[in-house]
Protein backbone atom coordinates (compact mmCIF):
# COMPACT_ATOMS: atom_id res chain seq x y z
CA UNK A 1 0.00 0.00 0.00
CA UNK A 2 1.20 3.52 -0.76
CA UNK A 3 1.87 5.33 2.55
CA UNK A 4 1.53 8.77 0.96
CA UNK A 5 -1.99 8.04 -0.37
CA UNK A 6 -2.98 6.13 2.78
CA UNK A 7 -2.08 9.14 4.93
CA UNK A 8 -3.94 11.50 2.59
CA UNK A 9 -7.05 9.33 2.93
CA UNK A 10 -6.76 9.26 6.74
CA UNK A 11 -6.39 13.04 6.92
CA UNK A 12 -9.39 13.40 4.59
CA UNK A 13 -11.52 11.05 6.72
CA UNK A 14 -10.76 13.02 9.87
CA UNK A 15 -11.44 16.38 8.18
CA UNK A 16 -14.75 15.11 6.81
CA UNK A 17 -15.91 14.02 10.28
CA UNK A 18 -15.73 17.58 11.64
CA UNK A 19 -19.36 18.57 12.20
CA UNK A 20 -18.76 22.32 12.48
CA UNK A 21 -19.86 24.42 9.53
CA UNK A 22 -16.87 26.74 9.82
CA UNK A 23 -14.35 27.33 7.08
CA UNK A 24 -10.90 26.06 7.98
CA UNK A 25 -7.66 25.69 6.09
CA UNK A 26 -4.35 24.33 7.29
CA UNK A 27 -1.16 22.77 6.00
CA UNK A 28 0.33 19.66 7.57
CA UNK A 29 4.02 19.23 6.78
CA UNK A 30 6.01 16.07 7.55
CA UNK A 31 9.65 17.03 7.97
CA UNK A 32 12.51 14.74 6.99
CA UNK A 33 13.20 13.98 10.69
CA UNK A 34 9.59 12.74 11.05
CA UNK A 35 8.40 15.81 12.93
CA UNK A 36 5.13 17.52 12.08
CA UNK A 37 4.76 21.21 11.31
CA UNK A 38 1.28 22.78 11.13
CA UNK A 39 0.40 26.07 9.48
CA UNK A 40 -3.08 27.08 10.61
CA UNK A 41 -5.65 29.41 9.03
CA UNK A 42 -3.23 30.99 6.57
CA UNK A 43 -3.41 30.48 2.82
CA UNK A 44 -0.03 29.15 1.72
CA UNK A 45 1.61 27.69 -1.33
CA UNK A 46 2.01 24.05 -0.41
CA UNK A 47 5.21 23.73 -2.40
CA UNK A 48 6.78 26.82 -0.81
CA UNK A 49 5.74 25.79 2.71
CA UNK A 50 7.24 22.32 2.20
CA UNK A 51 10.54 23.77 1.00
CA UNK A 52 10.66 26.32 3.82
CA UNK A 53 9.97 23.72 6.53
CA UNK A 54 12.25 21.11 4.95
CA UNK A 55 9.26 18.78 4.61
CA UNK A 56 9.41 15.60 2.58
CA UNK A 57 5.61 15.35 2.44
CA UNK A 58 2.95 18.06 2.66
CA UNK A 59 -0.84 18.06 2.85
CA UNK A 60 -3.23 21.02 2.61
CA UNK A 61 -6.71 20.65 4.09
CA UNK A 62 -9.54 22.98 3.15
CA UNK A 63 -13.05 22.80 4.67
CA UNK A 64 -15.96 25.01 3.68
CA UNK A 65 -19.72 24.73 3.20
CA UNK A 66 -18.89 23.52 -0.31
CA UNK A 67 -17.06 20.45 1.03
CA UNK A 68 -13.68 19.08 2.07
CA UNK A 69 -10.53 18.95 -0.02
CA UNK A 70 -7.12 17.46 0.80
CA UNK A 71 -4.19 18.15 -1.50
CA UNK A 72 -1.01 16.19 -0.91
CA UNK A 73 2.43 16.22 -2.43
CA UNK A 74 5.80 14.62 -1.97
CA UNK A 75 8.87 14.45 -4.16
CA UNK A 76 7.32 12.10 -6.73
CA UNK A 77 3.55 12.20 -6.22
CA UNK A 78 0.63 14.59 -5.97
CA UNK A 79 -2.97 13.80 -5.02
CA UNK A 80 -6.28 15.56 -4.49
CA UNK A 81 -9.16 14.01 -2.55
CA UNK A 82 -12.38 15.99 -2.56
CA UNK A 83 -15.93 15.54 -1.31
CA UNK A 84 -18.77 17.86 -2.24
CA UNK A 85 -21.06 18.85 0.59
CA UNK A 86 -24.56 17.44 0.89
CA UNK A 87 -25.98 20.83 -0.13
CA UNK A 88 -23.88 20.93 -3.27
CA UNK A 89 -24.76 17.32 -4.16
CA UNK A 90 -28.45 18.14 -3.94
CA UNK A 91 -27.88 20.96 -6.43
CA UNK A 92 -26.22 18.54 -8.84
CA UNK A 93 -28.75 15.74 -8.42
CA UNK A 94 -32.05 17.53 -8.33
CA UNK A 95 -35.18 15.50 -7.88
CA UNK A 96 -37.27 18.31 -9.33
CA UNK A 97 -37.12 19.07 -13.04
CA UNK A 98 -35.77 22.42 -14.14
CA UNK A 99 -38.45 22.65 -16.82
CA UNK A 100 -42.12 21.87 -17.33
CA UNK A 101 -44.04 20.66 -20.33
CA UNK A 102 -47.23 22.48 -21.12
CA UNK A 103 -49.78 22.05 -23.83
CA UNK A 104 -49.56 24.40 -26.78
CA UNK A 105 -51.66 27.51 -26.63
CA UNK A 106 -54.96 26.98 -28.34
CA UNK A 107 -56.28 29.96 -30.16
CA UNK A 108 -59.49 30.24 -32.05
CA UNK A 109 -59.81 32.42 -35.02
CA UNK A 110 -63.10 33.04 -36.70
CA UNK A 111 -62.98 33.38 -40.43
Amino acid sequence: MNTFLDNAQRIFDVARQDSSAENSDFALLVRSDGGLHLIMETPVSLEAAAIYAGARTAYYVSRSPRGVRVTGLDSTQRCVIEDLSIHRRSELLRDQPLYSITSPLLTSASS
